[in-house]
């Protein structure tokens, strides 16, 4: 009769947790924790409803790699269990830390291959879960990192699931050896340059000496600072809802908050947006750099691939924007669509507005970045007026400007999309002409 606390191991939990998802991945590297995972999703296949795939991500970064990937697909053959394998074809960018590119990476990777609604099974554990929250305190973390692990995590547009968060290491080793499992063993886990090693190989030894109970001591500690994360997730919804405004932030109610909510709400928007975490230094920047800066050349507040800034009455946050070429002049065939750095230009056919089509009839049209000091006239008014000044009188964001294009009709300007048309290619009542529109309009204009 099987000691392990392991075999009567049951994933009701979770699946009732989400019993509309239709397939369970499963994270295997051949190590003894997820061979101890992949047994009892063998176990309770019978039970699980769900269609089932394990899979593999070959980091590239070992010699034993690919041997650890073919040891998993013998696994899954043995278990009737279809095998996935994923290989990384890049190498670790000088500088950075080898354990979060690989993490970044594999999940990355495992994404790609997921549906919406998927549910991934990785075999982190209690020791794992640890470990985390003592690297995370080293770090200086804040309730969110300190309350490391959660057992359920949205990912990409899937559920991440850690079904065996609450065992031990030791507990997994019992349930190994009674159902005689074998595994590999990754040498690397023994070589302390690395934090983790350290602390697992070095500190947590000593911990357990003089503190034989502090898994289930700390694991307390967690439960503590995740409700504090929940409770810190909760009020920043219902601030979010005060001050969001199509996804941007309204300064002056901003402003109204204390910086404690102030930062708090700066996190659950940047979450909610999708985008990378800052960090304390990037946090408080935020906050005394543009939240509560009287100026309005404020700088961007940026790290990673997340840029912050402020214009005007708001805040706004996205990925970082890419590079144009200053040059560029790009013909267009106004009768088909262009695509231009990730938006849409589109002329559709009107009549009694926009860019006459008699006017440029044989013209040259080409699309062209502002470089400064273009002028046009406006059809409603007298005089001419630079591009810049039109600019900022329709609110286009400042970091946009270089971005928004201009239409020219042989070399003129004659058409900024969505502002205004030049009266010289203007359309009189009732006659046939181009409305062009911008697919990037609506995200380059304050409104």
């Amino acid at each position: 009769m099987s000691t392990s606390l392991l075999s009567q191991y049951s994933f009701d939990f979770i699946l009732n947790t989400y019993p509309k998802a239709k397939k369970i991945w499963i994270a295997c590297s051949g190590g003894m924790d997820s061979s101890v995972l992949l047994h009892l999703i063998f176990s309770n296949k019978d039970k699980i409803g769900q269609s089932l795939e394990v899979v593999y991500v070959n980091h590239g970064l070992q010699e034993e790699s690919t041997a650890w990937g073919d040891f998993c697909k013998t696994l899954c053959d043995s278990y009737e269990l279809p095998f996935t394998q994923l290989i990384i074809n890049e190498t670790v960018p000088k500088g950075e830390s080898v354990e979060a590119w690989a993490r970044e990476k594999r999940y990355a990777l495992i994404a790609q291959v997921m549906n919406k609604g998927d549910l991934l099974f990785t075999a982190h554990h209690q020791d794992d879960q640890v470990e985390t929250f003592f690297l995370q305190a080293l770090r200086g973390a804040g309730p969110r990192g300190l309350a490391s692990m959660p057992l359920f995590k949205d990912f990409a547009n899937a559920i991440h699931v850690r079904p065996l968060l609450n065992y031990c290491r030791n507990e997994l080793l019992s349930y190994a050896k009674e159902n005689n499992l074998s595994w590999q063993e990754d040498m690397s886990n023994t070589n302390t340059k690395f934090d983790r090693n350290y602390l697992r190989n070095k500190i947590i030894p000593a911990f357990e000496q003089r503190w034989p109970a502090y898994r289930e001591t700390i694991s307390r500690l967690l439960s503590h600072q995740q409700d504090c994360a929940s409770l810190l997730h909760e009020v920043g919804l219902e601030d979010l809802r005060l001050v969001s405004h199509e996804n941007k932030l309204s300064l002056d109610t901003l402003r109204s908050l204390s910086i404690t909510r102030q930062k708090n709400l700066i996190f659950v928007w940047l979450q909610e947006l999708q985008l990378e975490s800052p960090g304390s230094k990037h946090i408080n920047h935020i906050v005394s750099d543009l939240i509560n800066s009287t100026s309005d050349n404020a700088p961007c507040v940026n790290w990673k691939n997340v840029e912050v800034r402020k214009y005007r009455k708001y805040l706004y946050a996205s990925e970082k924007m890419h590079k144009h070429i200053d040059s560029l002049n790009c013909q267009w065939d106004l009768a088909s669509p262009l695509k231009i750095m990730e938006e849409t230009l589109v002329a559709k056919t009107v009549s009694g507005s926009g860019l006459s089509k008699e006017k440029i009839r044989n013209a040259n049209i080409s699309v062209q970045y502002r470089l400064g000091g273009e002028k046009i006239k406006p059809n409603n008014n007298a005089h001419s007026k630079t591009v810049k000044q039109l600019f900022q009188e329709r609110g286009v964001l400042p970091w946009a400007r270089d971005r928004f294009p201009l239409i020219y009709v042989n070399d003129t300007l004659a058409v900024i999309p969505g502002v205004c048309v030049d009266v010289n290619y203007s359309a009189e009542n009732d006659e046939s002409s181009w409305q062009i529109e911008w697919s990037g309009y609506d995200k380059a204009v304050q409104s």
